[in-house]
């Protein structure tokens, strides 16, 4: 119940209407999205896409990140994890997606940050799993609101079917082992359609 009762504080922070537009689109140039992997149980390296593009429309909100923007700070890792762990041939995006309830259009708020926890759906490679986001949410003015996390989202290679990719990686990089967990951060602005 606290769950529902947050999310949905969190989306008429984030959809407050009255008079305005429902509709919604990601600024890429002020949102970030990284992650961590950990090897041989004690090196941490963070890893990010560049480009991530998204709207929220009519109560559906999603966020497309292509995978070709993977950005490891090494070129044939990058290309490594794109045939291996991506699949990039066949999956040229990952994806997050969530209903927004509609019923909460109507209601007005003010300018404030909220914890929230958003259950997301997460596309990756060819599998979907919902996890759980815990967000800031912070509406900068009407017009323009910000989330970020407040904790890493859990990314688990066993769910999403990653393992083969991230045994193949270990070989390929002669390491004695990779973590099977990602932590996952990211930032995203979103400004309202006038």
């Amino acid at each position: 119940m606290l769950k529902s009762l947050l999310t949905a504080t969190a989306a008429a922070l984030v959809l407050s209407t009255g008079a305005h537009a429902d509709d919604w689109t990601l600024d890429s140039e002020r949102s970030t999205l990284h992650f961590v992997s950990v090897k041989n149980d004690n090196v941490a390296e963070i890893h990010r896409f560049t480009e991530l593009t998204g709207e929220m429309n009519d109560g559906e909100l999603k966020v497309t990140i292509p995978v070709a923007s993977l950005d490891t700070a090494i070129p044939i890792r990058n290309e490594r994890m794109l045939e291996h762990l991506f699949n990039a041939d066949e999956y040229a995006t990952v994806t997050a997606t969530a209903s927004i309830p509609k019923e909460i259009y109507n209601l007005e708020t003010a300018t404030g940050t909220l914890p929230v926890v958003v259950p997301m759906k997460v596309f990756i490679a060819g599998e979907a799993v919902e996890v759980d986001a815990a967000l800031q949410v912070t509406k900068l003015d009407a017009d323009h609101v910000v989330a970020t996390t407040s904790q890493p989202v859990l990314i688990s290679a066993k769910e999403f079917g990653l393992v083969k990719g991230i045994n193949k990686l270990q070989e390929i990089a002669g390491l004695q082992a990779i973590d099977h967990v990602i932590p996952v951060t990211f930032t995203v602005q979103f400004s309202r359609d006038i």
